[in-house]
């Protein structure tokens, strides 16, 4: 449907029309722009959020469970989403944001260009119309005055008290004036006959084709804001099968979990590897042997414990002698020595327990061998 045919009559219509749709075209560039910083910022907080929970060095032991191992993974898997955001708003400045601004600028000149040329169209019937409503009321005028030389020169040949000449002037003016009349009646036909195909040719020719044009450009702003759309739909949708894969890496890393495995590494790094307490002995205070002697303290408090013995001593409460803590208090001891060496760990770890000396002289040797 043309609008040159249609709208023959709303040049000002179509040209607040095609401006509205320009209009509309800026507020999609702005929007596209709006989600890109939207894009960017999203991404930006989430690899700061990925990096805000890095492990930190002294935390880098107990990344070795695999709950740990799998945030981890998951954490991985959010940046590269987010490195995903940052390709959806690159390839949207790139491939939308600015080829909307070229296509405004576009039709921003075509539109003055074509409201430049329907304007001088206009004017051009409007000075035609001019011309015609001139000729029209010089016709008018000197029709009038035919009238009144013909009406004055009636009265003067019917008045007897006139002479002859009197009466042949204004004859004679009638005839001028008649002569006019006729002249300016021949002009405005002319006329008339020039403006009626000026307008039919402004009207089914001229005007048509300004309005094609706008009609043109109207409908390839509409094409090119679908074709936008459309790429910014497929700009998202190439990269859903990575963030897809991301997501799936994620699954992954959950199932990587093991309860079984991180429970097992508990126990290979804790266990000391020591027996557990023997009963403690009955302490007869009647009895010649009894450790309790005069001004020292119930042997319920320091009692002889069997049992593996610590190599961290201390001083003995009974005799004053160096006397070596055994039992749960070797136990307790030898906890606080688990995981790795101390200030006075010994080359040969046998001031460990035994379990943690065992493994840290298979680290050793698997050291040297390497």
């Amino acid at each position: 449907m043309s609008w040159g045919t249609e709208l023959w009559d709303q040049y000002d219509l179509i040209g607040n029309h095609t401006q509205k749709g320009i209009e509309f075209c800026e507020k999609y560039t702005h929007f596209v722009k709006e989600r890109c910083a939207i894009e960017l910022d999203y991404a930006a907080k989430l690899k700061k959020l990925v990096k805000n929970y890095q492990p930190k060095k002294k935390e880098e032991e107990d990344y070795q469970f695999t709950w740990a191992k799998g945030f981890r993974g998951m954490m991985n898997e959010l940046h590269d989403i987010a490195g995903q955001h940052e390709i959806i708003a690159e390839n949207l400045t790139s491939a939308v944001f600015k080829e909307c601004q070229n296509l405004i600028l576009e039709m921003k000149q075509e539109k003055k260009r074509c409201l430049q040329e329907g304007f001088k169209i206009q004017q051009h019937l409007s000075k035609t119309l001019d011309t015609l409503e001139k000729s029209k009321r010089q016709y008018e005028k000197t029709f009038r005055e035919s009238e009144r030389a013909s009406e004055t020169h009636k009265r003067a040949d019917a008045d007897i008290n006139l002479s002859r000449a009197e009466v042949e002037k204004t004859k004679a003016v009638a005839q001028l004036r008649t002569q006019e009349c006729d002249k300016n009646k021949n002009d405005y036909a002319a006329t008339l006959q020039e403006t009626n195909r000026a307008q039919n040719e402004h009207y089914t020719s001229l005007m048509p084709a300004v309005f094609q044009q706008l009609q043109e450009m109207d409908e390839r702003r509409i094409l090119q804001l679908q074709n936008f759309i459309r790429e910014s739909a497929k700009i998202e949708n190439g990269v859903i099968p990575i963030i897809k894969t991301c997501i799936e890496g994620m699954e992954n890393a959950a199932n990587s979990i093991n309860v079984s495995e991180d429970s097992k590494m508990v126990v290979d790094r804790y266990k000391s590897g020591f027996e557990i307490p023997q009963d403690i002995p009955f302490d007869d205070l009647s009895s010649p042997n009894s450790s309790v002697g005069s001004g020292s303290d119930s042997s319920l408090n320091t009692p002889k414990y069997s049992g593996t013995v610590n190599s961290r001593t201390s001083s003995g409460t009974i005799t004053g002698r160096s006397k070596k803590r055994t039992g749960l208090f070797g136990i307790f001891s030898a906890s606080k020595q688990q995981g790795g060496k101390t200030e006075d760990t010994k080359e040969d770890y046998s001031n460990l327990a035994p379990n943690q000396q065992k493994k840290q002289l298979q680290k050793k040797n698997h050291q040297i061998k390497t």
